[in-house]
């Protein structure tokens, strides 16, 4: 059986080598995309994966590689943030990474839930076959650590809040449970588990190395443990030498994404899960989950252990309930979101993850309830320093929950999903020199784009489109103009790929055919023979015309059938088939009943027609002015603004002159040049001065500037009143 990873078409095995070889790793720069970016201070940087496989595992010579943990560790390394500590630079680690081969790798999981409410194991599982792999050889070891308060079980098999106690852990296989993947998947020494329920109550001295339970620290408390591995975990010091602490314990927060509450904290996500880890057996349960929530998970962060890393599970979202059950109150985004700086983690997965599921405003970074938090968290993150400790990997500084500081990179899996092309299929014919529309139907991810071959005898013969929109709704088309010099041919098919992914395909399911262009042909539409247009008027001149004409006509005008003039050099041929041009026919054009038009390709001189008969061209109207307001009788009262207005016909030229007349005799010039007007009509605004004679026996004269003959003056007296 194949599998498609990264546009390729390879074999399970292949597969599973070129992940876990990181041959995969160059594949996801191109897909990163910064979102946001900080000032002055360094952003936070959250590392976005999304399509998660639904079948994340290959089953075949080492399925534990989990193709969303393996994106998520390409993309925090290809932008700076690496998960292995090693002298080599590798695309997964460096001299600055997080793992050291020796570390104690605590993966702190949420087991006090099951079902969907518990961290996903299938992500557990890929996570910690990457610390296995560590390049340098892992001696250390790995220990899935939980506190369900009383109520947790690392088998998935908690009775609380459930009406069943069997196995149901959060899986593709329910079967999966924390204890499963140490005692079946992984049978390895340097893997375990340690369920901290049972000493949650056992509180030791600051002196106590040997016993099981838990310390205080100001208002707070934490574990203090030996592992499988016999390594003496202290979880504020580190790892207990038997005369002083090493630094080598790295911790790994790993909360799934839900609802939590109405009124408290609303969702669970990298804070309020790292809290978890605190015995509420200490006595501050009341305040810490209400008032003092947000400074105890914070201080659990800057105080106690910071992670390394965080990663939030959206692989499964519970929305509605905090038990993950039942499975209608779950949500399958197969998503995961990485951060070092909590804060900024958990606001982006709740307004950008959780709240697009159900658009439930409590689950918004912004609704008070969540604010509040995410505001006390960083408050006490940042007054104690920050978390940047270079010596653990962990890169930020201070802590936000301001978008303006934070990046995220982005990197979204291939959805292998079909892609059919629907038109053409096989039998149809299309002629050379027409436009003709492809169609296909896909479902699922495809990519946002799609590249479109046309084949001839299953052989390439062009690319019709490197880069066209895959479509939407599961359905797409591209528009194509057939070249008019396509061979012709019976045995033509198209091609259509996914440009991400170049494993999803299809080819029409038989041959097409192409046929010859039309011949070439223009026709004249109008002028065709008995119309009268008038000199100085616009006409528009149509024609029709089929096959490949070429992309210019040239329109001249004959007169008794001899060329008259040029009206056109280069008019473009129009589309679909016909064209149009608006013509001014010039003032001076000579009278007569013996015009027609000749339309030719400019590329090609043979194409061409004339009107079928001939059309007249009359003589321009006679020139004329007509004033119309004022017109005689009206009384205008100086300092006023009164409106002049008149009509024209002809050839009056582009300006007009307007004079004021008193009793016959120029009185002043209004205006030495006003534009005529358009379409036969003009007009002047003009303030009366208030310097004028009052009396009744004004009128207004208008002439034309390019021609003294042409004027007309007001009919009758008006009158101009003080």
């Amino acid at each position: 059986m194949k599998k498609h990873i990264y546009g390729r078409s390879v074999s399970r095995r292949t597969f599973c080598k070129t992940v876990a070889g990181g041959l995969c790793l160059p594949l996801l720069g191109p897909l990163s995309r910064l979102v946001s970016a900080a000032d002055s201070d360094p952003p936070s940087s959250l590392f976005w994966v999304k399509n998660i496989p639904l079948q994340p595992f290959l089953h075949e010579g080492g399925g534990n590689y989990h193709a969303g943990v393996e994106w998520l560790l390409a993309l925090m390394g290809g932008h700076g943030l690496k998960f292995y500590r090693s002298s080599e630079e590798t695309a997964l680690g460096g001299p600055d990474g997080m793992i050291q081969p020796d570390d104690v790798v605590l993966i702190k999981v949420n087991a006090q839930w099951k079902y969907r409410g518990c961290t996903n194991s299938d992500v557990v599982r890929g996570l910690i076959q990457r610390i296995l792999d560590h390049p340098d050889g892992f001696t250390g070891e790995v220990v899935i650590i939980e506190n369900g308060q009383g109520r947790g079980s690392l088998n998935c098999d908690t009775k609380a809040y459930y009406s069943d106690s069997l196995v149901h852990a959060n899986a593709n296989d329910e079967r999966q449970s924390f204890l499963y993947l140490v005692d079946t998947i992984f049978r390895d020494v340097r893997v375990s588990s340690y369920l901290l329920d049972p000493i949650s109550s056992n509180f030791i001295s600051p002196d106590d190395h040997r016993s099981d339970g838990y310390r205080r620290y100001e208002d707070v408390s934490y574990p203090c443990f030996t592992t499988a591995g016999g390594k003496r975990i202290e979880m504020r010091e580190g790892v207990w030498q038997g005369d002083g602490y090493s630094q080598n314990l790295k911790l790994i927060n790993v909360p799934v994404l839900k609802h939590h509450d109405s009124g408290g904290s609303e969702i669970t996500a990298s804070l309020k899960h790292l809290y978890g880890i605190l015995s509420m057996s200490d006595g501050q349960s009341p305040y810490r989950h209400y008032s003092g929530l947000g400074r105890t998970c914070g201080k659990m962060m800057v105080s106690i252990r910071t992670p390394v890393l965080n990663i939030i599970d959206a692989i499964w979202v519970s929305h509605l309930q905090l038990t993950g059950y039942p499975a209608s109150a779950t949500y399958r985004a197969n998503m995961l979101l990485a951060c070092q700086d909590p804060v900024a983690l958990d606001y982006w997965a709740a307004k950008y993850i959780m709240y697009p599921i159900d658009f439930n405003i409590r689950h918004r970074p912004d609704y008070p309830g969540i604010d509040h938090w995410l505001s006390d968290a960083e408050q006490i993150i940042n007054e104690r320093g920050g978390l940047h400790n270079p010596e653990a990997g962990i890169l930020p500084g201070l802590v936000t929950k301001s978008e303006a500081r934070m990046q995220t990179f982005t990197y979204e899996g291939p959805n292998l999903a079909p892609l059919i092309v629907s038109s053409p299929n096989g039998s149809e014919t299309w002629q050379a020199g027409t436009t003709q529309t492809i169609s296909w139907t896909y479902s699922g991810n495809i990519g946002p784009y799609v590249k479109i071959e046309l084949l001839k005898s299953g052989v390439l013969n062009r690319t019709l489109s490197y880069y066209t929109s895959t479509g939407s709704n599961g359905s797409g088309f591209f528009v194509w103009s057939i070249p008019s010099n396509c061979t012709p041919g019976s045995d033509y098919s198209v091609r259509i790929t996914s440009f991400s992914n170049s494993g999803v395909k299809d080819v029409s399911d038989a041959a097409f055919t192409i046929v010859p262009p039309p011949a070439p042909k223009i026709a004249v539409a109008y002028p065709n023979g008995a119309e009268s247009w008038q000199a100085g008027s616009s006409q528009t001149i149509r024609w029709t015309y089929s096959g490949d004409i070429g992309p210019y006509v040239k329109l001249e005008l004959l007169k008794n059938g001899s060329f008259n003039r040029t009206i056109l050099y280069y008019a473009p041929t129009g589309s679909n088939g016909s064209g149009s041009f608006v013509w001014v026919i010039p003032s001076n054009c000579t009278p007569g009943p013996d015009y027609s038009v000749k339309i030719t390709s400019f590329y090609h001189g043979n194409v061409t027609d004339n009107s079928d008969a001939q059309f007249t061209i009359a003589p321009p109207p006679p020139p004329g002015i007509a004033v119309l307001y004022p017109n005689g009788s009206e009384a205008w009262r100086v300092g006023t603004v009164q409106t002049i207005r008149w009509t024209y016909s002809g050839d009056i030229g582009p300006y007009v002159k307007i004079e004021l007349l008193k009793n016959g005799i120029l009185n002043r010039t209004i205006s030495y040049y006003t534009s005529r007007g358009t379409g036969g009509n003009g007009s002047f605004v003009w303030l009366v001065p208030s310097v004028l004679t009052a009396g009744p026996d004004y009128r207004i004269r208008i002439t034309s500037v390019t021609n003294a003959l042409v004027k007309d003056a007001t009919d009758a007296d008006f009158s101009i009143i003080k």
